[in-house]
């Protein structure tokens, strides 16, 4: 009779610590495109000189947001920029404001002309500003 007391002891035991492991909070990470109310670049930069741009705007209302990557892409004339960030998730956030605040990415460009640089907004609507590559 001890022997099948033990048994359920050690059944029940098990039973209880898979279901505190299954109740352990899940990641709740998310991933959203940021949202940026301006840029800062030069109207003209020569080729093999970077091209740098810095973004302002705000990433999240508290401490669990932050940057998490950029998309890139080149279309012909065109450089398409999106901002990634994310939210942690956690449910104890410092309570401050995270900004762009001037984060900025170099682009180097092969060949002179005029490009479009294009900042995808979380609506799909694009910031645009041109820039002139020139010869050395």
């Amino acid at each position: 009779m001890k022997s099948q007391f033990r048994g359920f002891t050690v059944i029940l035991f098990l039973i209880l610590s898979l279901s505190l492991f299954n109740c352990k909070k899940k990641d709740t990470e998310t991933q959203f495109v940021i949202k940026v109310d301006s840029i800062q670049l030069a109207d003209t930069v020569e080729v093999g000189t970077a091209l740098r741009i810095k973004f302002f705007g705000t990433i999240g209302p508290n401490g669990c947001y932050s940057f998490s990557h950029d998309e890139t892409d080149f279309i012909q004339t065109t450089v398409s920029i999106k901002l990634w960030g994310k939210n942690s998730g956690a449910g104890n956030c410092p309570a401050v404001v995270v900004k762009l605040d001037g984060m900025y990415m170099d682009v180097n460009f092969n060949s002179s002309g005029t490009y479009t640089i294009q900042i995808v907004q979380p609506d799909n609507s694009k910031l645009t500003e041109m820039v002139v590559v020139e010869d050395s």
